[in-house]
């Protein structure tokens, strides 16, 4: 025991203190993410104040925009129950899990047939030649189209929205994993290959980390627009969900039920990219973080 105490604590004599630059570095980071964490709050601040103030200036005998104050009653309504509106407690959680498990459903699929095909295609000529057509289409077909033929082609129910969902994510992740594959350096294998490296490192050190960003942002930002897409395919035609809500509101005139369940979507978004996207961006490119380059993030 004592051997190995002499031993710690020799350790710790040789390793290097942090240096005046990184502990600068360091500082530096912390201030940007606070101060782009200060600003953010103050975006928000005065958008509900402009928000205040259009709503007093726009009041008539018909309340075309409620107030920020009365949104918030409806949303916590939508929470715990409102007796007088006839609105059942936990409105909210029923309804957006059932939205969550379409997209997701939809969202998932196409991810694990769309990486395949971007692979073809940026690997090989001929899978580019024989899929690019068919994946650039797809990609540029105006989402109220497909939310239109989900409900002509399957109806009512939850099949509609995650194959249209699936429509819009598989182009979008099949082309970005085909540039990522095309943007890796040949060279690189080549020299791996002169050296005698198997294929699973090269692949681990030198082909995922050159299409992984490509893979993430398409990713990212397909699961946002999928959001958006399955909303629009339940308004459309479903039974249940946040669109069928937003229909119910609409066909209301409750213009303060619709702008509850629209600020429902904001706090879901900036709940998945605070707690989930960037934590999962920071783990995947943690390499980059060594090099000062996601200071700008919080």
């Amino acid at each position: 025991m004592a051997v190995d105490s002499q031993l710690e604590t020799q350790l710790r004599e040789t390793q290097p203190e942090p240096g005046p630059s990184a502990l600068g570095t360091e500082r530096q980071a912390a201030s940007r993410r606070r101060q782009a964490m200060f600003l953010s709050i103050v975006g928000a601040v005065g958008l509900l104040a402009a928000w205040t103030i259009a709503s007093i200036a726009t009041e008539t005998e018909f309340q075309l925009l409620p107030p920020p104050w009365e949104v918030a009653d409806r949303m916590w309504g939508f929470i715990v129950g409102d007796p007088e509106r006839n609105v059942e407690g936990g409105t909210v959680f029923v309804n957006f899990w059932d939205t969550f498990r379409k997209t997701m459903y939809g969202f998932i699929g196409a991810v694990v047939v769309g990486i395949p095909i971007g692979i073809l295609m940026g690997r090989y000529r001929y899978a580019k030649n024989y899929f690019f057509d068919f994946t650039y289409l797809a990609a540029n077909v105006p989402l109220i189209v497909y939310s239109i033929l989900a409900v002509v082609l399957f109806g009512l129910g939850d099949a509609g929205p995650a194959v249209v969902v699936g429509l819009l994510v598989l182009p979008d992740v099949a082309l970005n994993v085909a540039a990522g594959v095309e943007g890796v350096d040949r060279r690189l294998l080549s020299m791996s290959r002169v050296y005698g490296q198997p294929s699973g490192p090269a692949l681990r050190h030198i082909v995922w980390p050159t299409f992984l960003p490509f893979l993430f942002s398409a990713s990212r930002a397909s699961f946002a627009a999928s959001w958006k897409l399955a909303t629009l395919a339940e308004t459309f035609g479903g039974t249940t969900g946040v669109g069928v809500q937003i229909r119910k509101a609409f066909q209301g005139f409750s213009v303060a039920d619709m702008l509850a369940w629209m600020m429902f979507f904001v706090i879901f978004v900036v709940l998945v990219e605070r707690v989930i996207l960037i934590r999962l961006e920071r783990y995947a490119f943690r390499y980059r973080l060594q090099r000062d380059e996601d200071v700008l993030r919080f």
